[in-house]
């Protein structure tokens, strides 16, 4: 293995296991986030995420720019108070008031990973907290896990003037079934005409002002709309594929679970004899 791949991958390791209790992302997906900060590292700009929850992404990004010894910092911007007002019609399940954490409790995980000179805490909605960032910001990735509409084009109107030539925005929940509010954004935005990378699970990631990795290949997939996806990243890698194939395995056992289910309670003549909903509650067919 190349010297330099081995030690970003020791890197990666060591990192995602230390903040892995810390945040609802899976292990591809923080991979994902890890690539991207390795495809910037040269560039000048800091880093900045957009929904932290209990700040587990924010510190990983700060513990491998320390390991890395690149001189840049990571703003996280997160309520603490979860989720502003949603629209149903974009924004599906996610509901106001789900994703609170607490701002005290993620200020002291700081100091414990010894972050606090890198990582800049900024408590508050995304629409005041971006006009208390320094005037001179200037960033080379941006993770968006903001989950709505208004949240996520709040962010994106912020960063795009303020992102560097070849700097990266990741966005969580961009291919999310039953929620359409994400890619809408970055639709307004960004602009239908981005390239845009499908990464695992329900992320994607975009260069708006150039892709800074060498030889890209077309894209595969072209949308009606018109938009351009590419699917390079997501076949190329095992681990991002194994997270799709996961997620599909999970949501088929789910819904094998309530067709018994339903079969079971109806009577259908192809249902099971018995079904067994938790350990302790368990139905049999009715004479």
């Amino acid at each position: 293995m190349d010297p330099d791949r081995a030690r970003l991958n020791q890197v990666f390791e060591r990192n995602y296991g230390r903040v892995a209790p810390h945040t609802l992302l899976m292990k591809a997906q923080v991979r994902s986030i890890f690539d991207r900060l390795v495809d910037v590292r040269g560039l000048p700009g800091d880093a900045i995420e957009f929904g932290a929850y209990q700040g587990g992404l924010s510190f990983f990004l700060g513990l491998c720019i320390k390991d890395l010894g690149l001189a840049k910092r990571v703003f996280m911007l997160d309520s603490f108070e979860g989720l502003p007002q949603t629209d149903p019609g974009l924004d599906g399940p996610f509901e106001r008031g789900t994703m609170v954490s607490d701002a005290r409790v993620v200020g002291e995980l700081r100091s414990r990973f010894g972050l606090d000179d890198i990582v800049d805490i900024r408590p508050g909605w995304f629409e005041d907290s971006v006009r208390d960032l320094p005037g001179d910001a200037r960033f080379c990735l941006a993770h968006l896990d903001a989950d709505v509409y208004r949240s996520t084009r709040v962010a994106l109107e912020f960063l795009l003037p303020r992102l560097v030539e070849g700097g990266a925005v990741v966005l969580d929940d961009c291919v999310f079934p039953g929620a359409t509010g994400v890619i809408r954004a970055a639709d307004e935005v960004l602009g239908t005409d981005q390239h845009l990378h499908l990464g695992p699970k329900t992320q994607a990631f975009v260069f708006p002002k150039g892709d800074p990795r060498p030889q890209r290949p077309a894209p595969v997939w072209r949308s009606l709309g018109g938009r351009r996806y590419d699917l390079a990243d997501l076949l190329a890698r095992t681990d991002y594929l194994e997270l799709v194939r996961w997620e599909h395995a999970y949501y088929d056992d789910h819904a094998q679970w309530y067709r018994n289910y339903l079969d079971l309670l109806t009577g259908a003549a192809d249902g099971p004899e018995s079904f067994r909903i938790t350990d302790r509650i368990g139905l049999v067919r009715r004479e």
